[in-house]
């Protein structure tokens, strides 16, 4: 395993890590999310809106399967697919960016989960790039 495939899946950990949390502040209303509500700075309002269920489950638990499966492909050595996969995750983060947009807010968490997929799919074109396009 090279040191990229190593980043991609510390950076998927931690995707993890914060769906997990997500998914368990959805779960258990009792428990708030650590977030500032500063201006357009507010994880709760985006948490809570219709936009952070999809078919009834909450997109932090689809986030959850989304890196696992990620992760899943790299061990694999199935690049290309994960490639795809990720590719099916960048197209979703439309979705996401939509609702906080028609809600006025940003989630700080989701933000970071929009990173991490972001800089995933960026590495993964880059060692595409470098497949078909090196001497």
């Amino acid at each position: 395993m090279d040191t990229k495939e190593k980043v991609q899946i510390g950076l998927s950990v931690l995707g993890i890590v914060i769906s997990i949390y997500l998914t368990v502040a959805h779960y258990i209303t009792a428990l708030p999310v650590v977030c500032p509500t500063v201006g357009v700075i507010d994880c709760g309002t985006v948490l809570s809106s219709s936009y952070s269920v999809i078919f009834g489950i909450p997109s932090s638990s689809l986030g959850i399967v989304f890196f696992i499966v990620f992760i899943a492909l790299l061990l694999c050595k199935k690049h290309e697919l994960a490639l795809y996969w990720n590719a099916i995750g960048f197209v979703m983060l439309f979705y996401f960016w939509y609702a906080e947009y028609m809600l006025g807010k940003i989630c700080v968490y989701c933000t970071a989960l929009h990173i991490i997929v972001i800089v995933l799919l960026v590495s993964m074109l880059l060692g595409e790039h470098k497949k078909y396009f090196s001497d």
